[in-house]
């Protein structure tokens, strides 16, 4: 069971559009606000999205935010979110070519404020669209205020807020003319204490703690060989759901009702996470990549490589190809154990996400992969939900539980 906050009719309404697997929702429910509706179009996404959001907090889950409908009633919505796929965006992908389907999705974001009027407005994206992309970037901030928002355009690290990776994203925060901004747009950084300084890792001017990747995840069990998702002792798959169609597809994906349980290993019982398994190296491959040292950071994408006394790198898509772990032999430790080597699990990088282990990923491994990479971190989406609840809403969840408890006195 999730342990966040979502609240009830007092609390404010939110909308999160191209959701994925929900980690800004998730955020945004820790943060105070209630998510009525999302939107995602990606199969095993929904699956995913809906077994943990909609069941527990009844979120009306859609499949298509581009089908705007302005005869529906949303209710009074304090905030509409979302993160459109953004691969266009990156910075190897080129000069932006306005008229892809796929660059348009952020305006859509803006049609939807235009229909249904959200105190705020607020829209995700890779540091690439602002440093690479300007001309959409300026293009998308007059359609905003032309709209009627007030407009401000911030780069967040995550690795500033709680979430043991080097994560930079673009955020449009838009707030309706009639609405006080806030005195501060960017949210307060988070401070972990007990961890080391950021100045530590380079920048000098920025004293806060960060988490490292071995923080979180030392406390993690040897993961499971590889097999078939039906042959392991933790998953089930959609093939075995009596409620779902069984065929060669649905027989190679995971079901997100999978749950981690202990299993016997040396004698001993391990608690064992949901998608936890190894990749199927090669001897060749783990030679290879013992070649990459511990901190790589460079492109491709594909040889990164975590550090463990410091965050990791941005968790990518890469074709379902995560970093490679720090475990094993590497150019500094040639001592170590090639036989260690290996790429991170769907669990890993959940975990560097900041996602509860109580959370499955449904689908192939290389859908649990691109549903994990493309989220919004929850911590991250946590600190803004509250900063924007806060100072734009002006609403604290302090005082509404006071308010709350006084009538029930009354």
């Amino acid at each position: 069971m999730s342990t966040h906050f979502q609240g009830k009719d007092t609390a404010p309404r939110a909308i999160d559009l191209f959701a994925g697997c929900g980690g800004l929702t998730e955020g945004l429910m820790r943060g105070g606000f209630r998510v009525t509706h999302a939107y995602e179009k990606e199969a095993m996404a929904r699956t995913t999205y809906h077994l943990h959001h909609c069941e527990p907090h009844s979120i009306s889950l859609h499949a298509d935010a581009t089908q705007i409908r302005e005869d529906l009633s949303y209710g009074d919505v304090d905030l509409i979110a979302g993160g459109p796929p953004c691969q266009d965006f990156s910075h190897n992908a080129g000069e932006t070519v306005y008229e892809t389907e796929q660059n348009l999705l952020p305006f859509v974001m803006v049609e939807w404020a235009n229909a249904h009027r959200p105190k705020i407005l607020l829209i995700e994206n890779v540091e690439g669209m602002q440093d690479s992309h300007k001309m959409t970037v300026d293009e998308l901030v007059d359609e905003i205020e032309d709209t009627g928002y007030r407009v401000r355009v911030m780069k967040l690290n995550a690795m500033k807020y709680g979430v043991p990776q080097a994560r930079k994203r673009v955020f449009f925060v838009c707030i309706r003319n009639d609405i006080n901004p806030p005195n501060q747009w960017k949210p307060p950084i988070v401070c972990n204490e007990g961890q080391r300084s950021l100045a530590e890792f380079g920048d000098r001017n920025d004293t806060v703690d960060y988490m490292t990747s071995s923080e979180a995840l030392e406390s993690l069990p040897e993961p499971l060989d590889a097999s078939h998702p039906a042959d392991d002792p933790i998953h089930h798959t959609l093939g075995g759901r009596g409620d779902i169609e069984s065929n060669r597809c649905t027989n190679h994906r995971v079901d997100p009702l999978s749950l981690s349980k202990p299993i016997k290993r040396g004698g001993k019982e391990v608690w064992m996470p949901t998608n936890h398994k190894k990749a199927d190296h090669s001897r060749e491959t783990q030679e290879k990549m013992a070649t990459r040292e511990l901190g790589r950071n460079k492109e491709p994408t594909t040889s990164r490589r975590l550090d463990p006394d410091k965050p990791a790198p941005t968790m990518t898509i890469s074709n379902g190809t995560p970093p490679i772990h720090y475990a094993g032999r590497c150019p500094s430790h040639p001592e170590r154990d090639v036989n260690k080597v290996r790429r991170m699990t769907v669990r890993e990088v959940a975990r560097i996400q900041g996602f509860r282990d109580e959370f499955t990923f449904a689908g192939t491994k290389t859908q649990q992969f691109q549903q994990v990479a493309n989220a919004v971190p929850p911590k991250l989406g946590h600190s803004i939900a509250l900063h924007l609840r806060r100072n734009v809403l002006r609403l604290d969840n302090n005082k509404q539980a006071k308010a709350s408890s006084n009538k029930k006195r009354v």
